[in-house]
């Protein structure tokens, strides 16, 4: 058996975390990391003490809606960086992945985060997301960026 590299073995634990998700349409995790060491871990979910969807709010009329405003789910970003204190955080790296629930496949080039969550990781100081495709948010000394390495579908 081959040895997984650092992030292949982060990539698997975020993708054991987002085992825990009940949401009907794509199980996310989330792992931050920092100096080698797990802080925090997330996976998308209704919020404490609420119930789980019945049907998915996200789709109409067999179509995904565009925006975010009709899913109740926190994401596994945001329940990762709410796990965590910023001083953690500072300089950290983001695992993403995930499974689409209905074919059981990895969601590789879509585990990216949203842009509401793209700012709490921005503002939570993490320096790197990492998903199945590579590093694709790097911050840098001259500007914050999500890197266009893999083309989003």
């Amino acid at each position: 058996m081959k040895r997984p590299s650092i992030d292949e073995y982060y990539l698997n634990i975020a993708k054991a975390v987002s085992m825990r998700s009940t949401c009907l349409k794509k199980h996310y995790g989330a792992v931050i990391v920092k100096n080698g060491e797990i802080i925090s871990t997330g996976y998308n979910n209704p919020p404490r003490g609420e119930p789980h969807c019945w049907t998915c709010t996200k789709c109409k009329n067999g179509k995904d809606a565009s925006t975010y405003i009709d899913c109740p789910a926190v994401h596994a970003e945001m329940n990762a960086i709410i796990s965590a204190s910023r001083n953690e955080m500072l300089g950290a790296d983001l695992y993403l992945a995930g499974y689409d629930v209905k074919t059981g496949e990895a969601v590789e080039c879509e585990a990216w985060p949203c842009e509401i969550c793209l700012r709490l990781i921005k503002n939570a100081g993490i320096n790197r997301i990492i998903n199945e495709k590579g590093v694709i948010y790097m911050r840098s000394e001259h500007s914050d960026r999500l890197l266009q390495l893999i083309e989003k579908e």
